[in-house]
């Protein structure tokens, strides 16, 4: 099947939790997952390639942080995903499902919730679904263009307009996500120390941030899960062989990718921890002796591995969905 052919599938209709796979999600913050929104002050990065952030007020009850993502397209999702995997998926819904930054930040965001650990970032609310007239208007308000909609009487779309929206893509709303609004002051010295404690803990729910930079942290709580990968998930968790010797050998592998992941993710905070302690020279802040120590080379020892957390406690079937991991999504020979 190639990128012409295929069509994302259409969402559910009413709404249900996202993304439409085995592993945490999140509900939407409406029942019909819409809403009156008025757009008041851009929030985001100009280079943000995965969403626009705006200050919004939700049905005139309060304001809000909203993130409105891009389209991917399927191709992009297949060749550019984080991690590694043995296999490839079984076909593109599902590099969709696990690794689109919108269900990423779900799957997250669905976890902690799930765990009552909502404290560990800033807190999402639920998502909504932008109507075509709410994605013409903030087109507009930022290009002033009104771009391709997806109910427009246009050719085939090819993602050169303002949500990268491509054909296969062409019955989909922008998604976003409903996020508490806070300050963007620079953080206490009390917040700071608190963000390797915060995620430690966020490793041993069975969630791998990635991006642990300065500019996904708001007040020292993580506001940012678009590359994130959370168990269950394909690429923390090695693919079994046929023999003995390929399950050792596919584990052993997998071991030292997640290892190699860790660090990076490690070293990115461990940046942050000293850009912060920098500026921040008249707080005192204190860099944590044992991430310095795991970023020498010695992650190794870090025991909060995502992959370690049991995903099953989860499912209300368990043996069907070791059946759909071992049989249906990964492509085989």
């Amino acid at each position: 099947m190639t990128s012409s052919d295929f069509r994302f599938a259409s969402l559910p209709n009413p709404p249900l939790p996202l993304p439409r796979v085995l592993g945490p999600k999140l509900a939407p913050f409406t029942p019909t997952a819409r809403a009156d929104i008025e757009f008041v002050e851009f929030l985001g990065r100009e280079n943000d390639v995965d969403s626009q952030v705006w200050k919004v007020n939700v049905n005139g009850a309060g304001f809000f942080a909203l993130k409105m993502f891009y389209f991917r397209n399927s191709d992009y999702l297949v060749a550019n995903h984080p991690g590694d995997l043995a296999l490839p998926l079984a076909n593109p819904q599902l590099y969709a499902d696990y690794f689109d930054p919108f269900n990423c930040e779900c799957r997250v965001y669905g976890r902690l919730k799930d765990e009552k650990r909502e404290d560990l970032a800033v807190k999402a609310l639920g998502y909504l679904l932008l109507t075509p007239q709410q994605e013409a208007h903030l087109a507009f308000k930022v290009t002033g263009e009104l771009g391709d909609l997806p109910d427009a009487n246009v050719g085939e779309l090819y993602g050169n307009n303002f949500w990268g929206r491509y054909e296969q893509h062409r019955e989909l709303p922008v998604r976003a996500i409903v996020k508490e609004l806070v300050s963007q002051k620079w953080p206490t010295a009390n917040e700071v120390q608190g963000m390797w404690p915060d995620l430690q803990a966020i490793h041993s729910l069975g969630i791998f941030v990635g991006d642990t930079h300065g500019g996904n942290y708001l007040g020292g709580k993580l506001v940012d899960f678009s590359r994130a990968l959370t168990m269950y998930h394909p690429a923390l968790i090695p693919v079994h062989g046929d023999t003995f010797q390929e399950i050792m050998l596919g584990e052993l592998q997998k071991l030292r990718e997640l290892q190699n992941m860790m660090l990076e993710e490690l070293q990115k905070l461990q940046d942050n921890y000293y850009d912060l302690k920098n500026t921040l020279a008249s707080e005192g802040i204190d860099i944590p002796q044992d991430l310095d120590a795991f970023c020498a080379r010695h992650s190794a020892y870090y025991r909060n591995f995502p992959s370690a957390y049991n995903w099953l406690k989860w499912e209300k079937d368990a043996d069907s969905a070791v059946a759909f991991v071992e049989q249906s999504l990964f492509k085989r020979a």
